[in-house]
Parts: C-alpha cells; structure tokens; sequence
C-alpha cells in the first residue's frame, strides 16, 4: 500500500506534463490558406456562408485558365505572397498547368486530387458516365459565370475562335446546384455560341467537399 501512494503523485505530474505537451501542440497548430481557381468562388463562398466549410481562401482569377504563362506566374506570385512560417498552403486547382505539381510541390503547399474542376465539384467516375452516353461540354456555376471572360482573353491573347472547339460536342450539362443562382441568359448565350442543346443535373456538393477536408 505504502508503494502505491508513493507513486501517485508522480502519476499526476505525469499527467500534468502530458496535458502541457497536448495544449503546446493545440497551439501551435498551422493556419492554412487556400489558393483557389476563381472558377470554384460561387460554390466555396455558399460553404462557408453556410458553415459547411471553415475555410480562409486566396481566389486567383479564373480566366488564367486560358493562358498558361499567366496562370504560371500568378500562381507562383500568390505561393511565394503567401508563404510564411506557420501556413499551410492549399491548391484548388486541377492540372491546369503542365508544370502545376512541381509548383505545387516547390513551396511545399498540397493540391485536391482531381485533374480539372468538373472532376473536382461532381468526380471523375460521373464524367466519365456522362460523357460516355454523348460528349459532352460540361458548365458549373463558375463557368456560366466566367466563360465570357475566359473566351475573350483567349481572344485577346490568342486570337482563338472558340466558337470552332465545339464540333465534337453533342450537348451541354449544366450541374445546378439548386442553391447557387444560375445565370440563364449566359447559359442561353453559350448554347448559341456552341449551337448545342442544354440540359440540367442536379448535384450536390458533398464531392468537393470530401475533397477539401480530406486534403
């Protein structure tokens, strides 16, 4: 019995050392930061206004996507702005850039596992579905509501028709959310531009949700 008491208050400060080391850990958790597509803001800034996210998020603007020695150098300018001691940096983005894993990778920062934002917000497994049954051009949110941008610096940029990219296309898919207004006339104005067909899905979006937290 003797033995016994005398080691109970070691135990204790054991305890107290082992609750210290927990709280100094909690502490010094990293803040984190997303550096996303602009194409995702509609979705990402209804997450957090919803709580389904907390998330803190640096939107680069989506007609980068377009223009690669652009979006490389934005890219790196918002990575190297935004390195700092104690931040983690988070990509979402697709494989827009041949280059994207070694930058990603160069600043030591993490990306979503997906190669372009359709896979990102529905998963490749659905796309591939879909665009087995006819090819198809897909539209989120993000690109109803960008495309007029991204297609004019291409234009600028380039001097690319993008009227003439839609020859082997039979439709267009719209993934409606259901919570994220639709721009119809922009839909509109696209399937007269493409002179494809448009239909509606439904989704959710609990995929690129997964995606985020499980980064």
């Amino acid at each position: 019995m003797r033995a016994s008491a005398a080691m109970r208050p070691r135990q204790k400060g054991r305890e107290r050392a082992q609750c210290a080391s927990v709280n100094s850990r909690s502490m010094e958790k990293k803040s984190v930061l997303f550096i996303s597509c602009g194409i995702f803001q509609e979705e990402l800034e209804y997450l957090v206004r919803e709580k389904a996210l907390d998330v803190k998020v640096l939107f680069l603007d989506a007609a980068l996507h377009v223009n690669f020695d652009r979006l490389k150098e934005r890219l790196i300018r918002a990575l190297e702005e935004q390195r700092k001691e104690g931040t983690e940096l988070k990509v979402l983005y697709g494989r827009c850039h041949p280059e994207i894993m070694e930058i990603v990778e160069r600043y030591g920062a993490k990306k979503i596992d997906a190669a372009n934002c359709l896979e990102a917000i529905v998963g490749r497994e659905e796309i591939r579905r879909l665009d087995a049954e006819a090819k198809t051009f897909f539209l989120t949110a993000g690109w109803v509501n960008n495309w007029e941008s991204m297609f004019a610096l291409g234009k600028e940029d380039f001097d690319f028709d993008f009227s003439s990219m839609f020859g082997p296309y039979k439709r267009v898919i719209v993934f409606d959310t259901g919570v994220i207004a639709i721009d119809e006339k922009k839909v509109e104005q696209f399937s007269k531009l493409a002179n494809l067909p448009v239909e509606r899905r439904r989704i959710t979006l609990d995929h690129l949700v997964a995606l985020i937290t499980g980064l």
